[in-house]
């Protein structure tokens, strides 16, 4: 169910058990809201904004959603993007293959996906995917301060 409950009672499902990606950072966000559920309280998961990385040189990330799933939910969308060439950080380090994509949308400037492929894209995606839980705007991204140099100035930028 919604609560990731199985159909014996007081079992519950989790992880590569539960639909969804087999991730062992996704268990372990569901465990938390099955012990608040066991506890009495309202658990949640909020599968939107859970990141994928794949540990590749570069290394590819995302979270949210696609280009193609937008366009076929016909949301309007836009799209920034900063290659990892243009980043002082990633050029000094020999290491500027890649970019950052952010969509959002076209009306709300809400960020809906965001896609990184760089040398350290897997820790880059967690700023993204902290703003996507809380329902932040490009804006928001692109106005925070950013330590220079750094590769997470190419989120700032995209």
């Amino acid at each position: 169910d919604g609560h990731l409950k199985t159909n014996i009672n007081n079992i519950y499902a989790i992880g590569d058990a539960d639909a969804g990606p087999m991730l062992a950072h996704k268990a372990e966000d569901e465990g938390l809201p099955v012990a608040e559920t066991l506890a009495g309280k309202e658990g949640h998961v909020n599968y939107d904004v859970i990141p994928s990385v794949i540990y590749t040189h570069p290394e590819v990330a995302a979270v949210g959603k696609t280009e193609q799933e937008l366009k076929a939910e016909g949301v309007k969308y836009k799209v920034g993007k900063f290659s990892m060439q243009a980043n002082s950080r990633a050029r000094t380090n020999d290491d500027s293959e890649g970019f950052v994509k952010i969509l959002a949308d076209e009306a709300t400037d809400r960020v809906l996906g965001v896609h990184i492929i760089a040398s350290q894209a897997g820790e880059m995606i967690a700023e993204a995917t902290l703003g996507m839980e809380y329902e932040c705007s490009s804006e928001d991204i692109a106005r925070t301060c950013h330590a220079h140099p750094t590769l997470m100035e190419a989120v700032k930028e995209a």
